[in-house]
């Protein structure tokens, strides 16, 4: 680890940060050092550079290039992010270090009002292929979003409903794409037509992928060294005890070079409508998304003393869509389907009040998936639910700005089948806020409070938690491009209803999850600096953090076992997350017809829970490097990332290998004046092992292969 880090830091003293996709192939900036992007999601909006927090904020152009499959695989390797990684299918964003319900995924602001933070087999019901930006906001962002935020916020702006009249009266884009690794596709298209002061959109899109290759054993080395001498000792005790068994271990299968079972389909389709006035906007969307995908090392056999035979589901959709997906009857298949309507708006409310400007945006969705081994059904979630957000802001001089709020959530949660290990629930949240800036040109003041309830609804209790947060920051800028903030917050999360209710085997993770009904609010008092500097061409940024948890809750396990699975239980205790992300960007200069630029990061995060040790499924020290050269019409990138070993590992967590991935893209604009864009890249050159350790399955899934990409991007 000291080797990489000291190798890492040296070279970011002239380059830093652009992101790389776990499982995309290709990657470019998120912004230039020339670019300046207005961070939306903010209650106060302001730009990247002026912002008191971490943020990052990434534009259509940036997210095609990006685009590596599902959201967290997209977002992966921007400093401070990393996916949990449960396959190609699904996976959420982990933001220094925590993940599942303290980040908030929000679509337009809203909830995506799915069941992935319940588990990490779950997709989230939200697309980036087509978004208008993707903003990420790490820390605790509690302050706008409530306890949900306490790790950090991502939020897709997807630009399903139109927001501005299009020019010409039509407007849209294209975008079609593949993949080697996997035999993927993807499509996606939108088209926006204007008739007077109403326009209308409809969106459309499609992945369909099979099973993806990798460089050997889809199992580590250190997984294949623990199941050899399990056996040996499973033989050593029968030969002790006259036991004259064969437990066919030479027979047992293993993936080499093809993860089985990794397939997937996703397809969405909206259409919208807004009525666009000099005042601003009202728009309605009505969206329909359905996903079918196996789950790689997902297995129901696990305690249940049955042998479920049914129909090969992988066999099914190898014939509907041509790909081989393999045959082994035990596979596990999810399929999932969500119905979500949403009404947004922002409204300009004139000079003369103390708020010049409503912004509210409301989501309803009807969400269900059912995990499937051939015709049996293992488990069945159904989850109806509708979230408002409601913001007043005002801007009445340059001095003073800021936003007031409403948040309300109310959603029924059930589980059904032989596997739920959860019952049924009503959640219901409701939180105010109100967020003020006062900026003085050199110095400036932002602070922040909110005020939550929750309340949840079981078949066994009843549970209500009402939280306080606050926060406060400092910012100073000493010379032009420099801009120095600290921020000090007190943060406090209600426990959820998978923590608080669950009880049963929980297989995508292999456990058996016991809930606990006493749970208390979780407490975080953080602290941030950050440092920016943008110079002529350079910028560069420093954040560091330190957050102490009172009442962290976490799944510990309890060294029992229940029908052949490992007991954990929630319980809460003390703990302490650090670390830090450096990032930045220089212009090298021309030369050799080109305009020369070098980027990279690095991050670190550092876990550790009051007696029990290392928390889990922490990264490990990660950095990325690049180069780019910009020739007008095409530019080339290529960028190395390297990532440390993890062996700071929590009980029942094995170390993970540190490896470096090489990758290199070119995207060419064909025409000049043309909004037409060709994308062609390979990722992990070297065809490398690589493994997640934030991933519940990085023992048991690696990354993918070498992959090469090819993509057509074209606007009207």
């Amino acid at each position: 680890m000291i080797a990489r880090f000291a190798s890492s830091a040296s070279l970011l003293a002239i380059a830093s940060a652009a992101p790389a996709s776990a499982t995309g192939e290709t990657t470019s900036q998120p912004y230039t050092t020339d670019d300046v992007i207005v961070v939306t999601t903010l209650p106060i909006e302001v730009s990247d550079d002026d912002a008191v927090g971490s943020v990052i904020a990434i534009g259509q152009d940036s997210l095609f290039s990006l685009f590596g499959g599902n959201l967290a695989d997209t977002l992966d390797s921007l400093p401070g992010v990393h996916s949990s990684y449960f396959g190609p299918a699904s996976g959420r964003p982990i933001i220094r270090g925590l993940g599942e319900d303290r980040v908030r995924v929000l679509i337009n602001g809203v909830g995506a009002l799915d069941a992935s933070t319940s588990s990490p087999d779950h997709a989230v019901a939200g697309e980036v292929l087509g978004a208008e930006q993707v903003d990420v906001l790490r820390g605790p962002a509690a302050i706008a979003y409530g306890g949900g935020a306490i790790g950090g916020v991502v939020n897709i702006i997807d630009g399903r409903i139109p927001t501005r009249a299009p020019e010409g009266n039509v407007d849209g884009f294209v975008y079609l794409g593949t993949t080697s690794v996997d035999d993927g596709s993807q499509a996606a298209g939108r088209v926006s037509l204007g008739a007077g002061p109403f326009v209308f959109q409809i969106d459309a899109l499609i992945r369909d992928a099979g099973n993806f290759a990798i460089p050997g054993f889809a199992e580590s080395a250190l997984q294949r060294a623990l199941e050899e001498e399990e056996h040996d000792h499973e033989d050593e005790h029968d030969d002790e005890h006259g036991h004259d068994e064969d437990h066919d271990h030479e027979e047992e299968e293993e993936d080499f070079g093809t993860v089985s079972n990794s397939f997937y389909t996703f397809e969405s389709v909206s259409v919208a409508g807004s009525l666009v006035q000099d005042w601003g906007f009202v728009g309605l969307s009505v969206k329909e998304t359905e996903a079918e995908y196996g789950l790689p090392g997902h297995s129901h056999e696990h305690g249940h003393g049955e042998d479920h035979e049914g129909e090969d589901h992988e066999e099914d959709h190898e014939d509907e869509h041509g790909h081989e997906h393999g045959e082994e009857e035990e596979d596990a298949l999810l399929k999932m389907n969500q119905t979500r309507i949403d009404l947004r708006g922002e409204i300009n409310l004139g000079e003369g009040i103390f708020f010049d400007r409503l912004r509210f945006s409301v989501g309803h969705a009807d969400y269900d998936h059912a995990e499937l081994e051939g015709d049996e059904i293992g488990v069945a979630f159904d989850k109806e639910g509708i979230e408002g957000r409601f913001e007043l802001s005002h801007a009445h001089d340059d001095v003073r700005r800021g936003a007031w709020g409403l948040q309300v959530l109310a959603q029924d949660f059930e589980a059904a089948g032989e596997e739920a290990y959860i019952e049924p629930v009503t959640t219901q949240d409701w939180g105010l806020f109100a967020v003020e800036r006062w900026d003085y040109g050199t110095w400036g003041f932002e602070g922040g409070a909110r005020l939550e309830t929750r309340k949840l609804n079981g078949l066994r209790a009843e549970r209500r938690f009402d939280t306080i947060s606050g926060s406060g920051s400092l910012f100073y800028r000493p010379a032009d491009g420099v801009f120095l903030s600290g921020t000090v917050s007190r943060t406090e999360r209600a426990p959820t209803d998978t923590e608080v209710f669950s009880f049963g085997p929980h297989i995508a993770t292999e456990t058996f999850e016991i809930g606990d009904l006493n749970l208390d609010t979780e407490t975080a008092l953080s602290f941030e600096g950050t440092a920016r500097w943008r110079g002529d061409g350079f910028r560069t940024e420093l954040s560091v953090f330190h957050a102490d948890y009172a009442g962290f809750i976490g799944l510990f396990p309890t060294g029992e076992e229940e029908d052949g699975l490992d007991v954990f239980e929630y319980r809460q205790s003390d703990a302490t997350l650090s670390g830090f992300e450096l990032s930045g960007a220089m212009d090298l200069g021309e030369a050799l017809g080109a305009v020369w630029s070098a980027d990279g990061s690095l991050d670190y995060v550092r876990g550790e829970a009051d007696g029990n040790g290392d928390l889990p499924r922490i990264p490990p020290l990660s950095s990325l490097l690049g180069v780019e050269a910009d020739f007008g019409q095409w530019n080339a990138r290529a960028e190395a990332r390297l990532v440390s070993e993890q062996d700071e590992v929590a009980a029942n967590e094995l170390p993970t290998d540190g490896y470096t991935l090489f990758n290199a893209s070119v995207e060419w604009q064909p025409v000049a004046d043309r909004d037409v864009s060709l994308i062609f890249g390979v990722r992990n050159i070297t065809d490398e092992e690589a493994r997640s350790h934030t991933s519940f399955l990085k023992d048991l899934l690696p990354q993918p292969g070498r992959n090469y990409r090819l993509a057509l991007v074209a606007g009207f």
